[in-house]
């Protein structure tokens, strides 16, 4: 009875307890390596790498000759001659008093000419692969820049919901310190505007939190922060050499280089459907009645085989017009990635403008605010100005960071100092 008693009194103080857990603090560090560990689009990218490598060895083992042995034991009863079913090497039996008979066979075949398509096979896989890792290189770019967007996302809530709320608390004081009713209206005003810049910077900060929580891929409701601070400095980049690094350097405009690979390769495989094919096969066989078999059959044959495809022009003409679309999506992935260059690069050198000139204000405006403490609607003017001001200033160093991450994610490497 006693321990019923003591398990009810400590039910209500389970939720309690469970909201007094110390949140999980993360650096970018510890970020970034939660999200290439965690995230399903890079391991099924991951994952693509190796399917396309065994097909690489696939492709190559179409050289290697086809190699094997096989053996069979039958019994029988003959009137006519006969021979086995096609399974069974279509092994002729004749008419005996003997009722088993035993073969062994090794054989070998390899494939001498077949226009090219081993060849085109082999070098479509391998080009494939070259796809399917710069695949995964642009998801990896995609995700490091989402994890530095939702982080430094974070980290801005985190600065304007702690400067909301300490605007917020030192309103409601001074509002209490207005001495004439036109006074005291206008500080509850500016009070009111205050406590809800901070109610919304709450909840800015809960949303800011759930897109953190969704890029590293864990439950929505568990405590976290992020351990950092919003520094910056200015960054030179040259908008011709960022053009430059990102034509040879994106991820996609590779992998859409070895679709067009691909494509010619394509046409090429059409090609060698008109070609014909000519195939050394080696066989060697014992059999018999009764061991040892002494009974030995070789032969060495060379075949040749020309095809009539019916639908060959309608195959070429196909893979002909899919290439060509290939040069059209090159073409335009090609503007599409120059567009993405020009803008990060503009938003760039907006924000490396901007927050040092916003940086300034900022401490302009705490230096003539000094002098107002005294007055309570004057000072709730100025605390209103240096909010904005503080959250403006913070928005700007957030942006001119990520417009880096933009601009090195557009380029597709890191830029110098």
């Amino acid at each position: 009875m006693k321990l019923l008693l003591s398990l009810l009194l400590l039910v209500p103080a389970l939720p309690a307890a469970a909201a007094e857990v110390d949140p999980d603090v993360y650096t970018l560090e510890d970020c970034t390596r939660l999200a290439l560990r965690n995230n399903g689009e890079l391991q099924a990218a991951d994952q693509n790498i190796i399917i396309s490598r065994q097909r690489v060895k696939e492709a190559a083992l179409l050289f290697a000759p086809d190699m094997g042995v096989q053996a069979l034991a039958a019994r029988y009863a003959a009137r006519y001659p006969f021979a086995l079913s096609q399974n069974f090497r279509s092994v002729m039996l004749f008419p005996s008093d003997k009722e088993n008979i035993f073969s062994g066979q090794g054989y070998m075949s390899v494939s001498l000419y077949e226009g090219m398509r081993h060849v085109n096979t082999l070098r479509m896989a391998r080009t494939a692969l070259k796809q399917a890792q710069t695949r995964y290189d642009a998801v990896k770019m995609d995700l490091l820049y989402s994890v530095q967007h939702a982080f430094f996302g974070l980290i801005l809530a985190q600065e304007s919901a702690a400067a909301a709320e300490e605007a917020a608390a030192r309103a409601g004081e001074s509002a209490k310190a207005a001495a004439g009713r036109w006074e005291r209206l206008e500080a509850e005003g500016l009070a009111a505007e205050l406590r809800a810049a901070a109610a919304e910077a709450r909840h800015e900060l809960a949303l800011a939190r759930l897109d953190f929580l969704k890029g590293l891929n864990k439950e929505f409701d568990a405590p976290v922060r992020v351990s950092g601070r919003l520094e910056t400095k200015p960054v030179h980049a040259d908008l011709a050499r960022a053009l430059l690094w990102a034509a040879e350097l994106r991820p996609e405009l590779r992998a859409q280089t070895y679709r067009s690979q691909m494509d010619a390769i394509a046409v090429n495989l059409a090609l060698g459907r008109r070609y014909p094919t000519v195939t050394l096969g080696v066989d060697y066989e014992l059999t018999g009645q009764e061991f040892p078999l002494r009974q030995n059959n070789w032969d060495a044959t060379v075949g040749v085989r020309l095809p009539f495809s019916l639908d060959y022009f309608t195959q070429h003409t196909q893979k002909v017009a899919e290439q060509r679309q290939g040069e059209i999506a090159s073409a335009e992935l090609q503007d599409q990635v120059q567009l993405e260059v020009r803008r990060a690069w503009e938003d760039l050198q907006y924000w490396q403008a901007e927050w040092p000139r916003r940086e300034e204000e900022l401490k302009r405006l705490k230096d003539l605010s000094g002098d107002l403490r005294g007055d309570a609607v004057q000072g709730l003017r100025a605390e209103v100005r240096l909010l904005k001001a503080r959250r403006d200033w913070l928005r700007s160093v957030t942006e001119h960071i990520l417009a880096r991450a933009r601009l090195e994610r557009a380029v597709g490497r890191p830029l110098t100092e």
